[in-house]
């Protein structure tokens, strides 16, 4: 078989160099590390190499806003992976990926999907394979709740909520792209057949496991979530999310809010240095981030409940944003995910090999199955 080759465009960067050494470690794929600077591309490839004695991993330059530049880079290439800036995303990369016909894989919010669905055709007739909101949100709450379906012969509800406890803040760029999400907050759940907007006082508490337990969480809904109670069968459901800590959720967040009614945008790269500011002051050990999920149905005509917790003990975040884009990318690589299209992660995967997959590379999954 063919050893395929992946460009990971923002290789040195937090995501793109996590990503690389898990896919060092899991497959057997050659791999460039692309970005703008070739001596943080060659710095890193050298390290990497030195403890990958095989030859697989080596560094180019490349500016992704470049269609001439990225074109050059594709040369040879199977699969590109972009952990590059969110707010740098642009009609570009898959653009070029296309005409030279490379897979692609990205791990980026709602924006890339709105400017990717305006070339699904174009996606589809050349056969490629796009993947898109891969990694740990948008990407895990979807493949979550069709993980936690397949315990039952009916899935009539389920919930799940995200508590995010890191020490190190994610980069600058990515910090204004959250600030811009939040902006956009909506509070949905799915009832009577519809996602249909929440209380502003509608909670859930989620059990978190050792050093959290139960926390009040808040409706957070995406567009990777749209589908999923149809694919699920599911009568009621919803996704949660906790806070940060008191600083950044009743200082920052609010602010955002506010200012983002005004105008969109408005204050965003400031407010973004002062949430990263906050999460690096105030957030206390312990450090994870944890998704906890409850289901409720039938198996064979019996009532169950079905308990899912997912949990990665790092203090960045970047590793449980690594981890399931390269389980995706295992899947692509050996033909699991290979039909050509647009697709999101958390649909597109088998999530029952994702989450044994993940596990390997170190994240703790746990079901409890309460007939």
């Amino acid at each position: 078989m063919e050893r395929k080759t992946i460009l990971i465009l923002g290789g040195y960067g937090a995501a793109g160099s996590a990503c690389a050494r898990w896919l060092l470690k899991q497959t057997d794929a050659r791999l460039v590390l692309g970005g703008r600077h070739r001596e943080k591309a060659e710095a890193l490839a050298a390290t990497l190499a030195a403890g990958c004695h095989d030859g697989r991993v080596c560094a180019t330059q490349v500016d992704a806003l470049d269609p001439t530049s990225l074109a050059a880079a594709l040369v040879g290439v199977h699969l590109v992976l972009d952990c590059g800036p969110t707010a740098a995303f642009t009609e570009t990369l898959p653009r070029v990926a296309i005409a030279a016909g490379v897979d692609l894989v990205d791990v980026h919010p709602a924006r890339s999907l709105h400017v990717l669905r305006g070339m699904e055709r174009d996606i589809v007739g050349n056969e490629r394979c796009f993947v898109t909101q891969a990694g740990l949100h948008p990407g895990l709450p979807s493949a979550l709740f069709r993980f936690a379906a397949g315990h039952f012969t009916r899935c009539d509800t389920a919930a799940g909520g995200m508590l995010f406890r890191v020490k190190a803040a994610p980069s600058a760029d990515s910090m204004v792209e959250l600030v811009m999400m939040i902006t956009e907050y909506k509070m949905l759940i799915w009832k009577d057949g519809t996602w249909q907007k929440a209380p502003s006082t509608h909670t859930r508490r989620f059990d978190f496991g050792p050093g959290f337990g139960r926390r009040t969480c808040w409706p957070l809904w995406d567009e990777d979530l749209e589908d999923v109670p149809r694919m699920c069968g599911l009568k009621e459901a919803g996704f949660y999310a906790s806070g940060f800590n008191a600083f950044v959720d009743w200082l920052v967040l609010p602010a955002a809010l506010v200012l983002g009614s005004i105008r969109k945008g408005l204050g965003a790269r400031p407010l973004a240095h002062l949430m990263a500011w906050g999460v690096r002051t105030f957030t206390r050990p312990p450090h994870a981030i944890v998704i906890a999920l409850t289901a409720t149905g039938e198996c064979e005509g019996k009532p169950r409940a079905v308990e899912v917790r997912v949990r990665s003990d790092d203090d960045d975040g970047y590793q449980l944003t690594a981890i399931p884009t390269v389980a995706c990318i295992q899947q692509m690589l050996d033909g699991t995910v290979a039909k050509p299209g647009l697709h999101l992660m958390g649909h597109v995967v088998d999530p029952a090999r994702l989450f044994r997959d993940m596990e390997k590379m170190g994240v703790k999954v746990s079901v409890t199955v309460k007939p």
